[in-house]
């Protein structure tokens, strides 16, 4: 069964995505390739990923309202989060841990979508609801008159694959956003005929041109952040902070114990340049200080970070 022109550009946007945010995110060549477009089939499921799954509801606003299904293999919920937690890729699912991690790399993969989708005039956004785990024993009775697109790819060596579930209201929703982005804006007026149009005498003089002025960058706001990626940055561990009085700060003394308004063994923030990009917990590696990261500030708000002053 073959799919609409927009629903294979919407899967496109998915794919492509994918494929460079979760790349960016766990420093690994992963290439996201959609493979069958047909009904849901859980056979088919259950023959390429191990029950229960990891399924996550994605909500989408903007020009139109509509909900869709992503479903992946939990062993690969665990690659993925794991490497982006700065590991090897080899642990085992934990939901507690890997649950979380894989909802903010799908949050970035759309958060990179919805600019994707402003570019061609559509007005969608989409953010993650829920992420369980799930033996799909009650899920199947409502999806049965869904689409599925399988998708497959690779990571760390390894093949896996994820469905994306339609219903017919998400269908309908990105096929009218699609569309409604190569309407015209107005009614263009008839052509006249050779015989009713009446040609006037065109008027020519020579081309008047006032000097250029010198054109400087604009703020930079739009930058390219390809440009950007071989630029060292400083980054910093920030363990906490306190306001003191002037008065306070020169009775500071050898052997003074300023208090840091966080407690021992809390989380601690990461900077570039000042700005927050992580949350880290403090660990010690090799008898030097080390920070496992926790959570990342979203992919697009890291690249906006860079353009402020």
């Amino acid at each position: 069964m073959s799919n609409s022109p927009q629903i294979q550009k919407f899967i496109e946007f998915f794919t492509s995505n994918a494929s460079g945010v979760l790349g960016t995110i766990t420093n690994q060549s992963i290439d996201f390739t959609a493979l069958e477009f047909g009904n849901f089939n859980f056979e088919t499921i259950q023959s390429s990923i191990e029950i229960p799954c990891v399924v996550l509801s994605i909500m989408y606003s903007g020009s139109q309202t509509f909900q869709l299904q992503l479903m992946f293999d939990k062993s690969s919920v665990a690659i993925l989060a794991d490497l982006m937690m700065l590991g090897e890729g080899d642990t085992n699912y934990i939901p507690e841990e890997h649950n979380d991690a894989m909802k903010e790399m799908c949050n970035q993969i759309l958060g990179s979508m919805t600019g994707e989708f402003a570019g061609e005039g559509v007005n969608l956004s989409g953010t993650v609801g829920d992420i369980e785990l799930t033996d799909m024993e009650i899920q199947q009775d409502f999806l049965v008159d869904h689409k599925m697109q399988t998708i497959q790819f690779t990571v760390v060596g390894k093949s896996f694959y994820s469905y994306i579930l339609f219903d017919d209201q998400a269908i309908n929703a990105i096929n009218d956003s699609f569309q409604a982005q190569n309407e015209p804006a107005f009614d263009a007026p008839p052509s006249m005929s050779g015989s009713a149009r009446q040609e006037e005498p065109v008027k020519v003089s020579r081309a008047q041109f006032s000097e250029f002025e010198e054109v400087r960058p604009s703020s930079g706001k739009n930058i390219n952040i390809d440009v950007l990626l071989d630029v060292v940055l400083p980054v910093s561990v920030e363990l906490g902070r306190k306001d003191m009085k002037i008065k306070e700060i020169l009775e500071i003394g050898q052997g003074s114990v300023v208090e840091l308004n966080k407690l021992a063994g809390d989380l601690v923030d990461l900077m570039i340049n000042g700005k927050k990009f992580a949350v880290g917990e403090v660990m010690v590696a090799d008898e030097n200080y080390a920070v496992r990261i926790v959570s990342l500030v979203s992919r697009e708000e890291r690249i906006k970070s860079l353009g402020q002053d």
